[in-house]
């Protein structure tokens, strides 16, 4: 970064005086580091990224992705789950890879109001937003409606009555607001059903970030296919030591360095095979871009047949070709956004008739035709994989061309609760033990990922804590927009502080060779 890139970007009203103060103390250090050996005519460095799934904490998705794009950082992998799957959306779909978009992407979300997508029932919205601003809302409630209870059934007690139609008719009386209850449970209940169990129909944010999609020119899948997802050569971009031999020539040097640093734990026949195979290996002698590729990736769950659903990558288990020529990409935002109750699930029938959809369903299900399911029903891709970093795991590289950087999104309550608890706190009341069985189901697919490859927790994940924020405050004002984004944006400064690129490409190496059991994992240093 340039000075006088700083001095505009100190000179940016959204960043807090905290924010610019970060970033003028570590700005001289970060500006010389190395990133990723992929760069463009620029000098821009070109990464891997993935963003967590958070409700409207967008901001400080948004945050933090500003904070690597001042510093010359580019994408070439987005994924991301809800929150981050409108990001990873935004970021595929705006301007070209080079340039700087979140700026742009900073001024959608501030100017949505996220009311707005809250389109069902007016009850639902008041009831919301009654809770959302006063967190003892239910309890204060209970408590009064546990009082007027008490003071029904007393007053058949506690009144004369001159006739016995009098006594009977008191006797009634407690039973007015059960009957009122009742009404309004069937009404709600209805309700619910009538709109496919959710809330909201969520046909306002559909609409809202087709919009935003149609503003970018894209207004099809295919479109955005085009624009965004490139291969090797047709991505214009330089490896950092040269464009001819010089990565295979690294990789050789760096895997024997490792070799040498580590006789004692080295499998020699595994290594004499691994070694050959790469020295061999004529595919990246001249070409250091050898299958490498941008894309996007967004991740939603299909509750019919029950699995993690990567689009546009398995898009043709429920769209066809054709299909995709003509439906908005924003189609696959709202099906990851899809929150459980919150929102209608989206659904999208099955034309098992088509070449490209009874194709997919054989290569990704192993389904004939007669078995392919009629219909896809999309819930929130949190509740399998909120954090989908596994989708960028290559167990076969064996020297890294660029970086996977992850941000992860949690609030003081979050790390409050992961210190841990107490077996009488999880046993409390059947509803504790209940929702702890649901916090341990949700997200296990990327939580079973990391505990077994910490390497990405030491290396390239950074948390953004949220603060007491709510992810369900969809009456977000937009100094607390602003609050989330200088958060995010703190987060990526620490981040990029701390991070060593070539420490990095060693411990992905090694991880690598201990995943083929070159390295033995029990008496080595390297992390899984």
């Amino acid at each position: 970064m340039k000075p006088e890139t700083l001095q505009s970007i100190l000179e940016e009203n959204t960043l807090s005086t905290v924010s610019k103060e970060k970033l003028q103390a570590l700005y001289t250090n970060i500006s010389g580091k190395e990133f990723s050996d992929l760069l463009d005519a620029n000098g821009n460095q070109y990464v891997e990224f993935v963003q967590e799934g958070g409700g409207v904490w967008g901001s400080a998705l948004v945050g933090y992705l500003y904070g690597l794009e001042i510093f010359g950082i580019r994408f070439l992998k987005v994924a991301g789950t809800s929150a981050g799957a409108i990001n990873t959306m935004l970021i595929a779909a705006c301007k070209t890879k080079e340039e700087q978009k979140s700026d742009v992407i900073k001024e959608i979300l501030f100017n949505w109001n996220f009311a707005d997508f809250m389109d069902g029932k007016p009850y639902v919205r008041t009831t919301v937003h009654s809770i959302l601003n006063n967190k003892n809302f239910i309890k204060i409630n209970s408590i009064l409606a546990i009082v007027l209870m008490i003071i029904l059934v007393a007053i058949p007690f506690i009144t004369p009555s001159e006739t016995t139609l009098r006594a009977k008719l008191l006797f009634l009386v407690p039973l007015i607001p059960v009957l009122i209850a009742l009404i309004c449970f069937k009404k709600f209940y209805n309700d619910f059903r009538k709109h496919n169990s959710g809330l909201n129909p969520g046909n306002a944010f559909l609409n809202q970030m087709t919009e935003v999609m149609n503003g970018f020119g894209i207004k099809t899948v295919a479109e955005l296919n085009e624009k965004f997802v490139q291969k090797e050569h047709k991505m214009n971009l330089d490896y950092r030591y040269g464009n001819q031999q010089e990565y295979y020539n690294n990789a050789l040097q760096n895997i024997e360095e490792i070799r040498e640093n580590n006789k004692k734990h080295i499998d020699e026949t595994r290594y004499k095979i691994f070694y050959e195979s790469i020295a061999n290996n004529n595919y990246y002698k001249d070409n250091p871009f050898y299958q490498l590729k941008s894309e996007y990736i967004v991740v939603t769950t299909d509750i019919n047949a029950k699995i993690k659903v990567e689009l546009p990558t398995m898009a043709n288990l429920y769209w066809s070709e054709e299909e995709l020529k003509h439906i908005s990409p924003a189609e696959f935002v709202r099906a990851s956004m899809s929150v459980p109750f919150f929102f209608e699930p989206f659904q999208k029938t099955i034309n098992k008739n088509d070449d490209s959809v009874k194709y997919a369903w054989k290569f990704w299900m192993n389904t004939e035709k007669e078995n392919i399911y009629p219909v896809g029903v999309f819930i929130d891709g949190g509740s399998i994989s909120n954090f989908p970093i596994d989708l960028f795991h290559d167990s076969e590289v064996f020297y890294p061309r660029m970086p996977l950087f992850g941000v992860q999104l949690t609030s003081n309550s979050d790390l409050a609760s992961d210190k841990g608890k107490t077996s009488e706190q999880i046993m409390k009341t059947p509803f504790s033990y209940a929702g702890n069985i649901i916090n341990t189901m949700q997200g296990f697919n990327d939580k079973s990922f990391l505990t077994k490859h910490t390497f990405y927790h030491l290396y390239s994940i950074q948390s953004v804590n949220c603060g007491d924020s709510s992810w369900l405050n969809f009456f977000m004002k937009r100094e607390e927009k602003e609050d989330l984004f200088n958060r995010g944006f703190q987060a990526a400064l620490d981040f990029l502080n701390q991070f060593d690129w070539q420490k990095y490409k060693c411990e992905r190496m090694m991880l690598s060779m201990k995943e083929k059991k070159i390295l033995k994992e029990e008496d080595t240093k390297t992390v899984g």
